[in-house]
């Protein structure tokens, strides 16, 4: 079946050369995935001149509290750490402590519409790259995920 270009698909829109583009900037099209036991979100927005963004969001994990872990320097050390560690993120990457101790990591990597499947998959894929350190020093200080 012969497609007419440009379509809809889901919540893309499809040029002729197979690049996505989302097709309502108010339902911009959102998914989420696992990487290293930590849940993922996306969503790509689109800004006014095919420039956007991939809003990525993370739990990496949450301070250990003193009355769960055996070693009491695991809190001190986290604390420590997550005080530092902004410092050494990516530019576009934003670490949050919340008031339950769940740390949240935001990053809004810029794409540009329409973007090729691969593309976006090559994007999210170095991404997960770079995380990987993080979430090693996240393991080793005591900052899991439950």
């Amino acid at each position: 079946m012969p497609f007419t270009a440009p379509f809809r698909l889901g919540p893309f829109v499809v040029d002729a050369e197979g690049g996505l583009a989302p097709g309502k900037p108010e339902e911009a099209p959102a998914f989420l995935f696992h990487w290293r036991r930590r849940v993922v979100r996306a969503r790509l927005v689109e800004g006014p001149t095919g420039q956007g963004r991939i809003m990525l969001q993370t739990t990496l994990g949450r301070v250990p509290s003193t009355a769960s872990t055996h070693e009491g320097a695991l809190r001190p050390q986290s604390f420590a750490l997550l005080h530092w560690l902004p410092r050494y993120l990516p530019p576009e990457w934003r670490l949050m402590v919340h008031a339950d101790h769940r740390v949240i990591l935001d990053a809004q990597p810029p794409i540009v519409f329409p973007s090729t499947a691969a593309s976006l998959l090559t994007q999210l894929t170095c991404f997960l790259l770079a995380l990987s350190p993080y979430l090693d020093l996240m393991d080793e200080v005591g900052i899991v995920v439950e």
